[in-house]
């Protein structure tokens, strides 16, 4: 064979390697400015900077839109909550009877902290103080944040029929409706860009949950792996003055039964070695211990992933 030859089926090989190595994987996240979206798109930049794969971000309504679609094989990843993924795989809650059973895990990460902000300046204490004032409710199109709201109101022993009430699609909305004083309180993730955004145009003020066993037990009837804890002020938390308790939800790394073994050991690899890096581009990927990835959050773990964790030493066997 000539030298010739051989060059040319070496740079064959080349291509096709690099072909296979620049497989796309989609990742479904929540609307664009929410904080879902920011870490789905640091994901999926290190993703394609560190794991060899090339990464697609897709904004949806939320989790009771881009959970089916994975379980379909029409998306391969996603970030959703903890809760939001249980109910998904079982087919309860919002998704009851269309469950997802090819949901994977590939790292339990951090928790949301979320909350109700009101202007900083404004005398409110508690939601329990907005009652007959203009808030945002609804969210409907984000199942996850629906339930947010409704376990928060639980937490403070209210309900929507308590405030005058202006819905909204989801947070983000709610977040833009704030600012254009069309509601006197909102919810949102703390640390999301969109509060930084909403902070520096009307300066903002997160309420402290109830930490009580009473206000546990009502936000648990909605978000039952949820808890109630506090969050002290930093400068990543804008609306967050004080100690403040606030709901606290940990947040799953998903992906569906499809994804290759090799792909989700990838991925699962970056969880662990490239936190550095996930955290350069979004901060709350700095609130992760990765000795703990491999949690048991209720729904099974990719085997490419559970591979990664045996090296490692941190699978427990969930």
């Amino acid at each position: 064979m000539t030298t010739m030859r051989l060059a040319a089926l070496a740079a064959a090989s080349a291509i096709l390697a690099g072909t296979a190595q620049a497989q796309t994987v989609s990742i479904g996240t929540s609307p664009v400015g929410s904080l879902n979206n920011s870490l789905g798109n640091a994901l999926g930049k290190v993703v394609t900077d560190v794991g060899g794969l090339r990464a697609r971000v897709v904004p949806f309504g939320g989790g009771q839109q881009f959970l089916p679609l994975i379980d379909k094989q029409e998306l391969e990843m996603a970030i959703p909550a903890s809760n939001d993924a249980v109910f998904a795989y079982r087919g309860e809650g919002d998704f009851k009877g269309n469950p997802s059973p090819g949901l994977r895990l590939l790292g339990a990460v951090f928790p949301f902290t979320i909350g109700w902000y009101v202007k900083k300046d404004s005398p409110y204490k508690s939601l329990t103080e907005l009652k007959g004032k203009k808030i945002a409710v609804g969210f409907t199109a984000n199942s996850a944040q629906r339930r947010v709201v409704q376990a928060t109101m639980a937490a403070y022993a209210v309900n929507e029929a308590d405030f005058d009430s202006v819905p909204v699609p989801h947070v983000v909305r709610g977040a833009d409706d704030f600012m254009q004083g069309k509601v006197e309180a909102s919810l949102f993730a703390v640390g999301a860009g969109k509060m930084a955004e909403v902070n520096a145009k009307v300066a903002v003020r997160f309420l402290s949950i109830p930490k009580t066993p009473e206000a546990l037990a009502g936000l648990r009837k909605f978000l039952p792996i949820s808890y109630i804890a506090e969050l002290k002020p930093a400068p990543a938390f804008a609306g967050v003055n004080e100690p403040t308790n606030l709901l606290f939800e940990d947040y799953v790394v998903i992906a569906g039964a499809q994804m290759s073994d090799d792909s989700a050991y990838k991925i699962a690899r970056i969880l662990y070695e490239s936190q550095d890096k996930l955290a350069a581009i979004a901060k709350t990927f700095e609130r992760y211990n990765k000795a703990d990835l491999a949690s048991n959050r209720g729904v099974p773990y990719h085997p490419g992933a559970i591979r990664y964790y045996k090296e490692k030493g941190i699978w427990k066997g969930n």
